[in-house]
């Protein structure tokens, strides 16, 4: 269908090809894609590298920052307590 709308061929001379290159090798500095999240209940869950720091709302509920595991620190994010009961570990170490 390609060819048909475009009007090219599908074969090309040999002198146009180029040997591949692996393209880690040409974009050395690009990160790794993040990993997708883990479904526990039908709900993602993404796991929790490290506690970062704390503080506390005005409401009163203990906020965590977290850095979540195989993402970059520009992601790391506010969590309330209460929403990383998963992640008792690295609370502890952070404690």
């Amino acid at each position: 269908m390609a060819s048909a709308t475009w009007k090219t061929h599908n074969a090309f001379h040999v002198q146009l090809l180029k040997p591949y290159r692996d393209s880690n090798a040409i974009f050395s500095g690009r990160q790794p894609s993040p990993p997708p999240p883990v479904l526990i209940h039908e709900e993602p869950e993404y796991e929790v590298e490290s506690v970062l720091g704390h503080r506390r709302r005005q409401n009163g509920t203990m906020e965590l920052l977290i850095h979540w595991k195989g993402y970059d620190p520009s992601e790391d994010s506010w969590v309330s307590e209460s929403e990383i009961d998963h992640a008792r570990r690295p609370l502890r170490d952070y404690l």
